[in-house]
């Protein structure tokens, strides 16, 4: 079967589950969504910042060997996940499902094509405009952070909290641009 023919049945499973839903209304909560997703990588912005400088560490009282890396990557996650949400919420779409979400932020934006009135064809030009390296980005974003989440013995290092923060930042900048 087709990458596009799988996901449409996916899909679908996860509707018939209810860990996604079609929500007309949901398409209220995209701008919301995406001011949060740009709050959430603040926060991860700023952990990496507190983690990386010495004199931040001391006006806050905290630790000089105090470091974040691990909420670094959970909160970029987060924000990228946010960001997703934004974009299946301007089709009708809540999630309760990591999972399903990656599946209709690919198939929406990566491999449905619609047939459009010329009035849409830019719309529909930034849409296929997310690649499938993004969302390869946000499901590599989401190991991570379940690694630095829920595995104490991880080494969670600074550099992949740097890149997790850049992940991040691309692929809520590209998801802006999709749904500007």
């Amino acid at each position: 079967m087709e990458r596009t023919g799988l996901l449409k049945k996916n899909i679908g499973a996860y509707l018939r589950k209810g860990q996604l839903l079609r929500e007309q209304e949901q398409a209220r909560l995209e701008k919301p969504f995406l001011r949060k997703a740009r709050k959430n990588f603040t926060v991860a912005n700023l952990l990496f910042r507190i983690s990386e400088r010495e004199e931040v560490k001391s006006t806050l009282a905290a630790a000089s060997d105090f470091e974040a890396y691990d909420w670094v990557i959970i909160m970029s996650y987060y924000a990228m996940y946010v960001s997703a949400l934004a974009a299946l919420a301007r089709h009708g779409f809540r999630s309760k499902s990591h999972a399903a979400t990656i599946m209709v932020l690919e198939y929406q934006y990566v491999h449905r094509q619609k047939r459009l009135e010329a009035k849409h064809l830019q719309q529909l030009t930034k849409a296929y405009a997310l690649s499938e390296d993004l969302i390869s980005k946000l499901v590599r974003t989401k190991t991570k952070r379940e690694t630095a989440q829920y595995d104490a013995t991880a080494a969670i290092s600074q550099q992949n909290a740097a890149s997790a923060l850049a992940d991040a930042e691309e692929f809520i900048t590209k998801i802006e641009e999709v749904l500007g």
